[in-house]
């Protein structure tokens, strides 16, 4: 079974990020070569979710040569004395927005954007990205930082939005879920059936990645659920 990367990975203090001055980071490119190197770039920042391009030196603070999503696919920040987790992000042709029944299939950006891997499965892949969830009061507005998840099938150029988190209550949960999981007949029936609670979704959204990734591999080869 394919490892599941578990939110602690991905929900880092940002302020671990902002003391770093630069970071190693290994560039794979289109053709398959491999860069090391440097970079300042800030993948994990609130303020810039839609990254299209990274700048890479081949010394600390040396002179940066910047590439964009087009030629960079894959980049991994191996470990460091902070921080003994490997990061990885895909470059990928992403939805800038959740779905929802007016709109099922949200544009995408522009230019394939870096979004962070946390589950790596052979027919589905996920991935997460920073956000902000606003909240509306008559009074104010309160911003939450929070992250948007995804999938990716294997067959499918875009990768699709699956979840914001979200601190709200949000009605009919079941029925929100099974929108949301609509090309996963089984994972929908797991909701009807309390397999998949929304609590359990809630507390942990890459959940139904491992799940969404078994029943994309049984459909591919022929069994139920196609």
């Amino acid at each position: 079974m394919k490892r599941l990367l578990f939110l602690l990975l991905i929900l880092l203090p940002v302020a671990t990020y902002a003391k770093r001055q630069c970071e190693p980071v290994i560039a794979v490119k289109a053709d398959g070569t491999r860069i090391e190197g440097f970079t300042k770039s800030r993948l994990i920042n609130y303020l810039k979710p839609n990254v299209s391009s990274v700048s890479i030196s081949t010394e600390p603070d040396g002179e940066e040569t910047k590439f964009t999503s087009d030629e960079v696919v894959e980049l991994i920040f191996p470990p460091t004395e902070e921080d003994t987790t490997v990061t990885v992000y895909h470059a990928v042709m992403a939805q800038k927005h959740m779905p929802h029944k007016w709109n099922k299939n949200p544009k995408t950006y522009d230019k394939p954007i870096f979004l962070r891997l946390i589950y790596n499965g052979d027919y589905v892949k996920g991935y997460a990205r920073p956000a902000m969830d606003n909240t509306y009061t008559p009074s104010m507005t309160m911003v939450n930082y929070t992250w948007l998840y995804y999938y990716k099938l294997a067959d499918q150029e875009i990768t699709k939005a699956y979840w914001l988190d979200s601190k709200d209550i949000i009605p009919g949960m079941r029925k929100v879920m099974k929108f949301y999981f609509r090309e996963f007949p089984g994972l929908q029936k797991m909701v009807d059936k309390k397999e998949l609670t929304p609590h359990e979704f809630r507390a942990n959204p890459s959940v139904v990645l491992p799940l969404m990734d078994a029943e994309a591999k049984l459909r591919s080869e022929g069994g139920a659920g196609k």
